[in-house]
């Protein structure tokens, strides 16, 4: 039996609004682009559609950001190109920036909103769009760029900025009346208590391939095979200290002003031994084809092909995930190329996973 994998792309500048669209999206992507097409891989790639409306309505402004040309178009460009070799376009939505405004040479954005599910229904005097039209909105947008290369295209997937999809019931609410089919926000045993991401995975097992969400919950099963699809990343626990080895270290040196306010954020109020014991726990570390060390790629297709060997499920995707802004180093992508001439492994969209796994 082949080994069932699915590459996703966050298509997304810093969280905190920093960074370059050229340095790091495009630029990236490109190499990425390449590495797939030569390979025959196809990616999955959640549009990250809040920060390009932004960006597209700052530069129409008059205001350059400091780009010699447009951000937004190319974006477009290479979202049609890369849908044009085949790959996959889905929705990815920060709504931290739905009120972000350009001061002083940097984005300032409304941080009470970093989570999906707090947006209210309706805008309000703190927000200046509620949930509907902020998925109604993102789905015509990538419809419209899309629809131009294929009538056929649909944006119906949806992957929730910093994993925040919890509590999800007014959530999948919209997404079905938007026509939604299925969401890749959860990854198994994570978890997030910071001021910014709150979640708890830490009940779900990494034995589920996928389920079908309850009515109140993405997180949570409603025990039969219809409706909503959930979409596990794959992750392991693994101490926290493990996570950071030379090409995570090295990727982090290359985001050094991103990096310092990241890990500023994380080690707040920590004396160092309370810093060192938390770099000894257990932490959920998801697949990460951008940031992998060769090494570390190797010992999560080692696992994932075990665990598919003693699966209840018939089809058994594994899904990965990735962001432009972290692929400075390819080993770990291209370790998982030469393995598939060795093992049996096949790559899927997300788009391709639902279709499969509604055949089943």
């Amino acid at each position: 039996m082949k080994t069932s994998l699915c590459l996703t792309l966050d298509y997304e500048l810093f969280g905190s609004g920093r960074g370059d669209v050229f340095q790091h999206i495009i630029n990236p992507t490109n190499r990425l682009l390449d590495i797939c097409t030569q390979h025959h891989i196809k990616l999955s790639i959640f549009f990250e559609v809040v920060e390009y409306w932004k960006l597209k309505e700052t530069y129409e402004r008059g205001i350059s950001m400091g780009y010699l040309s447009n951000p937004a178009i190319a974006m477009e460009e290479q979202i049609k190109r890369a849908f044009r070799l085949g790959h996959d376009v889905q929705l990815h939505l920060h709504p931290q920036w739905i009120d972000a405004k350009y001061e002083n040479e940097e984005w300032v954005l409304q941080l009470d909103y970093w989570r999906l599910p707090e947006v209210p229904d309706q805008a309000n005097e703190t927000i200046s769009m509620g949930l509907s039209e902020l998925i109604g909105k993102g789905k015509h947008t990538l419809e419209a760029i899309l629809q131009s290369e294929n009538p056929a295209y649909k944006c119906n997937i949806l992957r929730a900025g910093g994993y925040n999809i919890d509590p999800s019931d007014r959530l999948l609410k919209v997404l079905k009346e938007h026509a939604f089919i299925a969401d890749s926000s959860v990854y198994f045993g994570g978890k997030a208590t910071g001021n910014l991401s709150k979640y708890d995975y830490s009940d779900i097992s990494a034995t589920k391939a996928y389920w079908y969400a309850s009515a109140n919950s993405l997180a949570k099963s409603n025990g039969i095979s219809s409706e909503f699809l959930e979409l596990p990343i794959f992750a392991q626990n693994r101490q926290r200290i493990f996570k950071y080895d030379a090409v995570r270290i090295k990727a982090a040196m290359q985001n050094k002003v991103n990096s310092i306010e990241k890990f500023k954020n994380n080690s707040a109020k920590k004396s160092k031994w309370e810093t060192l014991q938390f770099l000894l726990q257990q932490e959920a570390l998801t697949w990460d084809f951008c940031l992998f060390s060769k090494g570390k790629m190797r010992s999560f297709l080692s696992a994932a092909t075990k665990l598919q060997k003693r699966s209840e499920f018939l089809f058994h995707p594994f899904i990965l995930v990735g962001h432009p802004k972290d692929f400075y180093y390819p080993d770990a992508l291209l370790y998982l190329v030469q393995q598939v001439k060795k093992r049996e492994i096949a790559f899927y969209t997300l788009s391709e996973l639902v279709a499969k796994i509604k055949q089943q």
